[in-house]
């Protein structure tokens, strides 16, 4: 937490420690202006006393109420930038995640990091800058101001005050571990949500609305059970601090009376000394608020830190080569292999090809034969165990993610809309393409005519993944923004799964036009999108078994399996 605490500007800090200590002082001097009015005042039946010690206490309180109002508005913009500032540090580092950083974290965790330990470390932050400001300065001052009133009543507070620190400081021991727990739970619950809401259809169309109803009741059970048990634990502070204040007023009025019998006090000082106590007693309860508080946001500042300090697998070297962006494109595998972390097999292995300006390489293969690990290998989401992966001849490691990723038109095997309109979903991969190229790019993607029927046209709105247009529409759409982008390489991961044979056949022949001096590599699960490339790879359990044309590859066995198969489905 104090890490974070860091953060906090200086003239913030200040400012919050200025006009803090002023409202303390004020109201610590309240009391003795109290004290006064009564002993020089009312006990004297002086009129101008009480008038001119009320006037003074009109100002104070004034005094006071300006400062503590600057104050919390200096805590609490204070608070809030630092959380924005956290939350654009931490999408900003997510952004630039490997999936092997994301495997480690998971995306339910990372959303509960970014926003509900976040709002916990910024309400922390603000009663810090105003409590723990104001409390130990408010105390220390009112023990002072009271041992100077009557050093024989202060005795009192000698023996509350340390059983109290005891009693606050053993149950906070015991509660911690519940407040980290607590977050844990907070994640289980978002990525069972964020589950059943992906897989919605799923849950349907499989009848289990009542067994994910039933897991998130029992992840919601849990993590209230948890909360409850911290809160019960809790819940004996307040009472225990009252109790133990409560029994130290009792028994400072009690002696208080007797020195005000024996006249060896004056009743406006024993009355000053019950607001000194009220002062404590307040400060006291103030610091039990923090004390409540702080242990989870402790939590929460250490998952927060955790994200900031995670090591990016994948970054740019120090000194990158660039490419320019109007050079033809070109794609070269050598030798590559690749594994997962301490996995003990490689996912693909001795991976060899070449794509020229121009040409075509298809890669088909089983489900799990490492296509898609192929993908990633070339956009940097992950790096080759051994081997290297070449643009133009330059190994993709030494060019900057920025430059190498500009080089490259990438559709998804997913295809992903986000929410927005279809100009903004277009001009992701070019900012400064004209409608004129926005128009080519969707006749190319067979997206124009059902784009020009939309009653907004390219300003149509595009819901939250794209969910208000079809698989197809989708699909096409993506091809469409990866073409704006005029790219050097494009790179297409089944991107034509949900298409059509037709609108298939006619999108790939379009393509020709955009892709002459580019290098382009299709992804597919049907041999009807890729019999046509220059160059197919058969991929088998993470090896080529087999590479050429497609009437060359009618002789492997692989190939004319899933050909034979294809056919047999059709008909």
């Amino acid at each position: 937490m104090w890490r974070l605490i860091k953060r906090i500007p200086f003239w913030a800090m200040f400012g919050a420690i200025v006009f803090a200590l002023t409202q303390a002082i004020g109201e610590l001097l309240l009391p003795t202006q109290t004290a006064r009015i009564i002993d020089e005042g009312v006990a004297a039946g002086d009129m101008q006393a009480i008038y001119r010690i009320g006037g003074q206490m009109i100002l104070i309180t004034i005094l006071v109420i300006i400062s503590a109002g600057i104050s919390v508005y200096i805590s609490a913009r204070t608070s809030q930038n630092l959380g924005r500032k956290l939350r654009n540090e931490i999408y900003t580092k997510v952004l630039q995640f490997s999936k092997e950083n994301m495997g480690t974290y998971g995306e339910a965790s990372l959303i509960t990091r970014s926003s509900n330990d976040i709002q916990q470390v910024e309400v922390t932050v603000m009663m810090i800058m105003r409590m723990v400001l104001l409390s130990p300065a408010m105390l220390l001052a009112a023990v002072v101001m009271a041992v100077l009133a009557s050093p024989e009543l202060s005795l009192v507070y000698a023996v509350s005050g340390p059983v109290l620190a005891l009693l606050i400081f053993i149950i906070l021991r015991i509660v911690s571990p519940y407040f980290k727990s607590m977050q844990n739970k907070v994640d289980d619950l978002n990525l069972i949500f964020r589950e059943g809401l992906t897989g919605v259809r799923v849950v349907r169309a499989f009848n289990k609305s009542d067994f994910e109803v039933a897991r998130f009741a029992e992840a919601n059970k849990d993590y209230a059970d948890t909360a409850i048990k911290a809160m019960f634990r809790m819940s004996f502070l307040m009472p225990i601090m009252t109790t133990i204040l409560s029994l130290t007023n009792i028994t400072l009025s009690w002696r208080g009376a007797h020195l005000v019998a024996a006249q060896n006090l004056s009743v406006g000082v024993i009355l000053s000394f019950v607001n000194y106590s009220f002062i404590i007693m307040f400060s006291f309860m103030m610091l039990g608020m923090i004390f409540v508080i702080l242990p989870r946001a402790q939590v929460s500042a250490q998952r927060i830190n955790e994200i900031l300090d995670t090591e990016i697998a994948i970054h740019s070297p120090e000194n990158p080569v660039s490419i320019d962006r109007q050079a033809p494109g070109e794609v070269t595998f050598e030798d590559v292999a690749f594994r997962f972390g301490n996995a003990e097999h490689n996912v693909v292995d001795d991976i060899n090809f070449q794509v020229k300006p121009g040409q075509t390489l298809a890669i088909i293969g089983g489900t799990g034969s490492g296509k898609t690990t192929i993908a990633n290998l070339l956009l940097r989401f992950s790096d080759v165990t051994k081997g290297a992966v070449k643009v133009n001849g330059t190994d993709v490691r030494d060019l900057s993610l920025n430059n190498l990723r500009d080089l490259i038109g990438y559709v998804p095997q997913k295809a992903n809309l986000f929410s927005g309109t279809i100009r903004e979903n277009l001009k992701y991969g070019n900012g400064d393409a004209s409608d004129e190229e926005l128009w080519y790019a969707l006749r190319i993607a067979q997206s124009e005519s059902f784009v020009r029927e939309l009653p907004d046209g390219l300003d149509a709105h595009v819901a939250q993944g794209g969910n208000n247009f079809s698989g197809g529409q989708k699909q096409r759409l993506c091809i469409a923004r990866a073409i704006v982008k005029q790219a050097n390489i494009y790179l297409f991961d089944d991107s034509f799964s949900a298409l059509d044979y037709t609108t298939d056949r006619n999108l790939r022949g379009a393509l020709k036009e955009v892709t002459e001096n580019a290098a382009t590599i299709i992804i597919a699960q049907r041999v009807s999108t890729i019999r046509d490339a220059d160059t197919i790879v058969v991929l088998d359990k993470g090896e080529i078994s087999g590479i050429g044309s497609h009437d060359e590859l009618m002789a492997n066995d692989i190939y004319r399996e899933i050909v034979e198969s294809q056919i047999k489905g059709a008909n």
